[in-house]
């Protein structure tokens, strides 16, 4: 059932994230919604895939233990060429009666060619450690699986970030052009009354040095934007040469997304991490009892048919009629362990030891998951309170270069103000949008530490 939360949870996720309402462009095939970055990672990434291939060999692990107690059987064909037989010495007497007895008398014994055929049996009737291994091996399976929703989840969190990051990217550049291009402008007008006599050259000066910066801003801006898609298509286990496109823009972040759920009780199952412990902690007390089980007697049955033939001519081995003798057994063979060194003894004792180690890590795991969950919930709310005063100055100082401008078109502001003006709003604006990513950020920090990293 948990499992089952997991994966609903990774879907869910999937969901609240599209509070970026994007529009959909059919024309363009690469173009991305975030729900569709996340859908093509957990279908792309490697960690996913290398996750699927160890659930896979868990599979695999546990039919090869089943396997250990279906019937074993084994063919056997064997041909043996005695081109020089071993010699064995008799006494004279025993060919001669009236032979001496102390005297020996070389004798090969055997044919030169001999061969058998045989198929045996083997059937476990009882072994404590093989239906304990069994157990086992389906919790490590458990095991696999609860691996693979952590990397879904990890998976999710790293494509999330690089979306807001790279959406964020592509509003800057969007800002840092339309800052230039205003700039432009007003480089030009400015000029313009520079000739005719209305302006001083320093004005035109100080403009065109606040356009050279943003111009520098720009280009740093665009190279960010291209790493920031490139990191994108990294996580999604896109191939770096493919085109993509992201819909809409971040501007349709709703700001309930940001909200704090108030939350008193911490779920600790909630977390994979804690219940990925929690089956270790099972696999361990499984270890302990495999070496228990070591101690009880094991049973098995055995059957075997089969032929054999020996002849001097290697024609006659042939001669299935005369020189081939069949034979057949079955019986039961019980194992009583008595002592080994105290082997088991010490294997117990160890095995004790790891099972303390991660009741250990359990406690830790909840000290861990409370901690995080505090220094999310303060970071969260930092970044909310940090986003708003952003936005405040942001609006603050658009308003400012607003009426900065239509003094200095009405003749009754200096360039220096504009200039000033526009700069403060520049940096009000990359201010805003840092804010902004910071505080997604933190968000998805806090969905992941109260362990509900896809669900609403």
């Amino acid at each position: 059932m948990y499992l089952n939360t997991i994966r609903n949870g990774i879907l869910l996720f999937c969901l609240l994230l599209t509070h970026l309402t994007f529009s959909q462009d059919n024309d363009n095939s690469t173009a991305y919604s975030l729900e569709e970055c996340v859908t093509f990672a957990l279908q792309n990434a490697v960690a996913i895939k290398n996750a699927y291939i160890d659930m896979q060999s868990a599979d695999a692990s546990v039919n090869e233990i089943r396997a250990d107690g279906l019937p074993q059987i084994t063919g056997q064909v064997q041909f043996i060429d005695n081109y020089n037989l071993q010699k064995t010495l008799l006494p004279e007497n025993f060919f001669d009666p009236e032979g001496s007895e102390s005297v020996l008398v070389p004798v090969q014994l055997g044919v030169r060619f001999s061969g058998n055929v045989g198929v045996t049996l083997n059937q476990l009737i009882f072994d404590g450690t093989f239906f304990l291994g069994l157990k086992a091996a389906k919790t490590y399976k458990e095991l696999a699986q609860k691996n693979m929703e952590r990397s879904k989840i990890e998976t999710v969190e790293a494509v999330t970030k690089a979306y807001y990051n790279a959406l964020i990217s592509e509003e800057r550049l969007k800002l840092a052009e339309e800052n230039y291009n205003r700039l432009d402008t007003l480089l030009r007008q400015t000029t313009a009354m520079f000739e005719n006599g209305f302006s001083e050259k320093i004005d035109v000066d100080r403009i065109r040095v606040n356009m050279n910066n943003v111009k520098s801003q720009l280009a740093n801006i665009e190279q960010m934007n291209q790493v920031s898609l490139i990191l994108l298509k990294f996580q999604m286990g896109m191939k770096v040469s493919d085109p993509i496109t992201l819909e809409g823009k971040i501007s349709d972040v709703k700001d309930e997304f940001l909200q704090i759920d108030g939350r008193e009780d911490i779920n600790y199952n909630n977390r994979i991490e804690y219940s990925i412990n929690q089956t270790q902690i099972e696999l361990d007390k499984l270890n302990i009892k495999r070496y228990n089980v070591g101690y009880l007697p094991s049973l098995y049955a055995f059957a075997g048919i089969g032929a054999n033939s020996g002849a001097q001519e290697i024609s006659n081995l042939m001669n299935f009629g005369d020189y081939w003798f069949s034979n057949g057994n079955y019986g039961f063979t019980l194992s009583i362990p008595i002592f080994d060194g105290l082997r088991k003894k010490y294997q117990i004792e160890q095995a004790r030891l790891t099972l303390l180690k991660s009741e250990n890590n359990s406690w830790n795991i909840e000290n861990m998951i409370e901690t995080e969950l505090a220094q999310a919930q303060i970071a969260l709310e930092s970044n909310i309170t940090i986003l708003n005063s952003e936005r405040d100055n942001m609006e603050l100082a658009d308003e400012i270069y607003r009426v900065s401008n239509i003094k200095y078109q009405e003749g009754v502001g200096s360039s220096f103000e504009l200039v000033d003006a526009e700069t403060s709003l520049t940096q009000a604006q990359t201010n805003y949008y840092n804010a902004l990513y910071n505080a997604l950020i933190a968000k998805i920090d806090y969905l992941k530490a109260i362990g509900e990293l896809g669900s609403e």
